[in-house]
């Protein structure tokens, strides 16, 4: 058991490591992980690495910006932002509001489904911007890991 364990752990570790895929699994992982698709995040990220062919252990890593400490400020974040864009007003969101959010309360009076759909576009945008970055930095590890 601990010989099969080891030889996963080995696979899953260098499973796809180019330099470009590489930044494509963090840009992936980073974009599945600041949706407000709480639970599901995991088995979507194996499933689309696998299907892409991406280093699964980073896309899944890379999906874990949503971690307790942050998930917050993703999600007032991106209700802010998809406000805006939705509809021209930001809507402001206190930390207190992006937990009861997170966990299905309806501090919002009726709202949640239309502020989720305006977390989902804002967190996308925010997705964007945090993945290209997480991706350029790893895409510049990679490339100095492969030289040395």
């Amino acid at each position: 058991m601990r010989q099969r364990l080891h030889a996963l752990w080995q696979h899953l570790k260098s499973e796809h490591t180019s330099p470009g895929r590489l930044a494509a699994a963090v840009f992936l992982g980073v974009m599945v992980g600041v949706q407000p698709i709480y639970g599901i995040q995991t088995p979507i990220c194996i499933g689309l690495a696998r299907m892409l062919k991406l280093n699964t252990l980073t896309v899944v890593l890379a999906a874990n910006i949503s971690n307790p400490l942050v998930a917050p400020f993703l999600v007032a974040g991106g209700i802010a932002l998809g406000e805006w864009v939705r509809f021209g007003r930001v809507r402001p969101v206190d930390l207190a509001e992006a937990r009861g959010f997170l966990h299905g309360l309806s501090l919002f009076a009726g709202e949640i489904p239309g502020l989720w759909w305006s977390c989902v576009v804002g967190d996308t945008l925010i997705g964007l911007v945090i993945g290209t970055l997480g991706a350029a930095v790893a895409y510049r590890v990679a490339a100095r890991r492969a030289q040395a």
